[in-house]
């Protein structure tokens, strides 16, 4: 008596709280784990080595996003609600080819380079293929609203690459980029296990279905536009790194990406938001999902001000401590890089409304390609001047012109008042406390039945 209708507004809110809690706690694991896994190739190889190590797997890991089907399949599972069988199977139909492919050239790059840099080459290539295999299933079950599922399925790469670099690299002493490459390939093949597993229903559909090959061409052409855009967006992210090391020399760029390395941190609670937010905005009818991104946007408004203002605070002392004294000029450029990045937080939900629900792949690249010509143009002036904190004001600058265009445009797509993007809510902190007494009850009947099932009172 006195619950909320399942299509209220109190299960959107209270679901976007939940989901954002459960990825948010997922990308800390992430994190966590990266850190361990930079931390043990520090310690345990050369510095050559590790260059080599972690160069392979920043180029690897960029060409397997850029060519990544994800946004197509959760596009079509979400919103254009086709069976996620369907597209699944039908993706791994154009990717298993692909990925076949990239382990031939692989094999056939060792005839050509020997020695032990034949040997990283190979590596590199082969790792290639089980990212293009995982993105467009992770996909499909993020299409799905399976939030837990694609976490789990996303970070176990990650996880396993951390045990085998300890149990290979640490503990039996393979000390070498290729001992290093060997281990992370090998966690990225077994890491396929729990898809190949959740998607044994797309393994049917291939076997009793004939391709749909219009379903296909779909998929490509929706991909070939958001490749594009995060190839746009990769530039965006670092040109300003690139014109600080040309302008203002080595020293100044290392400074500079210790800067960015903590603001960008604040991206980690809007990430997990559009996640959480996904299904339900790709799903939503127009003025549902319209309602969905503007809440979305202010919970991340509420999130990113708070931890952006800590970050300005604490953040230079953050950074003398991890990484030493000689890094204390970072602190001016990332309090300037704390706004920027707080800015440009609600981009991602802006963009989803705009992908997922209104199938428009090419707004990212235009709002991309906006921040990216702002960016250089606001850097070529600044950083000569200013060095560092230039650079910083330039990216704050680039990302402000490229949230006010992005909201104006929502706005008038979804025909919202403007207040609805900005102005906190009453129930949108009561959802917060709402899920709190959720978690609690739950761990309160968990309590009592494992009490229960151990011989207390009740116990069957």
């Amino acid at each position: 008596a006195g619950r909320p209708e399942p299509d209220s507004p109190y299960y959107s809110d209270v679901g976007i709280a939940t989901g954002s809690l459960v990825s948010l706690i997922f990308r800390m694991n992430d994190i966590l784990m990266w850190g361990l896994i930079g931390i043990l190739t520090a310690r345990t190889l050369s510095v050559e080595d590790r260059g080599v190590y972690a160069t392979a797997i920043v180029l690897t890991s960029a060409i397997g996003g850029i060519s990544s089907l994800s946004s197509a399949t959760g596009y079509f599972v979400s919103n254009q609600k086709r069976d996620a069988e369907e597209v699944g199977a039908n993706a791994l139909a154009m990717v298993l080819p692909l990925s076949l492919a990239i382990l031939v050239v692989a094999l056939g790059t060792r005839l050509f380079v020997s020695g032990e840099d034949g040997q990283v080459v190979v590596l590199a290539v082969a790792s290639m293929a089980p990212a293009i295999i995982r993105n467009p299933s992770l996909g499909v079950i993020l299409g799905q609203n399976s939030v837990v599922k694609y976490n789990l399925a996303g970070d176990v790469a990650v996880s396993l690459a951390l045990l085998f670099l300890t149990v290979w690299v640490g503990v039996l002493g393979h000390r070498t980029a290729e001992g290093a490459l060997q281990a992370w390939t090998l966690a990225q093949y077994v890491s396929l296990l729990p898809i190949v597993y959740w998607g044994r229903a797309w393994w049917r559909w291939m076997l009793t279905h004939r391709p749909n090959t219009a379903l296909m061409r779909r998929m490509l052409r929706f991909s070939a536009v958001t490749g594009f855009g995060s190839v746009i967006g990769l530039l965006n992210y670092r040109v300003d790194q690139l014109l600080v090391i040309r302008l203002d020399g080595r020293e100044g760029a290392g400074i500079y990406s210790s800067a960015i390395a903590v603001a960008e941190g604040l991206w980690l609670f809007s990430s997990a938001i559009t996640l959480a937010s996904f299904a339900r905005v790709g799903r939503g009818e127009p003025s549902e999902a319209a309602r969905l991104t503007a809440t979305g946007i202010r919970h991340t408004v509420m999130v990113v001000i708070g931890g952006g203002l800590t970050a300005a605070i604490v953040g230079p002392y953050l950074i003398e401590i991890l990484f030493g004294r000689a890094y204390e000029g970072a602190g001016a450029p990332l309090r300037v890089l704390c706004l920027g990045t707080a800015l440009f937080a609600p981009q991602g939900l802006i963009n989803l409304y705009f992908v997922n629900h209104r199938g428009v792949p090419s707004f990212p690249v235009f709002i991309g390609l906006l921040s990216v010509a702002v960016s250089v143009a606001a850097g070529l002036l600044l950083i000569p001047l200013y060095g560092t904190t230039g650079a910083a004001w330039a990216t704050t600058l680039s990302y402000g012109v490229a949230t006010v265009v992005s909201v104006t445009l929502f706005v008038r797509r979804s025909r919202l008042p403007f207040v609805e993007v900005w102005r906190i809510r009453r129930d949108d902190v009561a959802a917060y406390f709402r899920l709190a007494r959720q978690l609690a009850e739950t761990a309160g009947a968990l309590a009592k039945r494992t009490k229960d099932g151990t011989g207390g009172a009740g116990s069957p």
